[in-house]
């Protein structure tokens, strides 16, 4: 028998059964928070739904901001993923900027509860290193995604010359703005991306 291949079969075995259980809590706990309200629900509820011990989920996520954390990078990179499948360079540019802003609004908007759980346990505990970690690197992604689209604007004479690099973060945080201020007044997100490409187009000053 191979012993560097048993050893080798186990691991992966091992891995895919992390991966496994990993996914089922993530499933779990995107049940509970659709069901009870994402600020209602405990580690409890969550290890109860995925039908492991709360023991267990703790070896996984130390604390629900990183398991909400966690749900929300997995949502992002999918709402990331979607966008790359619906990129259409041949469509006009402000109507590919308009899809941009829009997808994230309605990410924003479709996880409204799991975010007000950051800014909740945040104010109470403090800030999850690993939880700021992932949103630092989903964050580059974005900024990465806007870079390349608001390139192309300036190659199309849409945009001004400038920096590409400088338009992606004024865009991005223009739109992270609107979705903390939707939080902390708790209004909607729904008419937000059609003001944010004005602005961003047009500017604020009366013409």
């Amino acid at each position: 028998m191979n012993t560097s291949s048993h050893i080798e079969s186990a691991l992966t075995l091992r891995d895919r059964f992390k991966t496994a259980t990993r996914g089922a809590i993530l499933e779990a706990a995107a049940s509970s928070f659709a069901s009870d309200g994402a600020t209602g629900v405990r580690m409890e509820d969550i290890a109860a739904r995925a039908g492991i011990s709360v023991g267990t989920l703790y070896n996984y996520f130390q604390d629900r901001s990183s398991l909400v954390g966690a749900l929300l990078e997995l949502r992002m990179r999918a709402m990331l993923d979607g966008l790359d499948a619906q990129h259409d360079a041949d469509a006009p540019f402000r109507q590919r900027l308009g899809r941009f802003v829009q997808a994230l609004a309605d990410h924003f908007e479709a996880n409204r509860s799991l975010l007000s759980v950051l800014l909740e346990d945040a104010s109470s505990h403090g800030h999850d290193g690993r939880a700021t970690s992932r949103g630092r690197s989903v964050l580059r992604e974005v900024l990465t995604r806007a870079e390349r689209l608001l390139a192309d604007g300036v190659h199309r004479g849409v945009l001004r010359e400038g920096d590409p690099t400088v338009y992606a973060a004024l865009l991005v945080g223009m739109v992270r703005g609107m979705v903390w201020s939707a939080l902390a007044r708790k209004t909607g997100l729904a008419d937000a991306a059609p003001e944010i490409v004005a602005v961003f187009l047009n500017g604020a000053g009366r013409r």
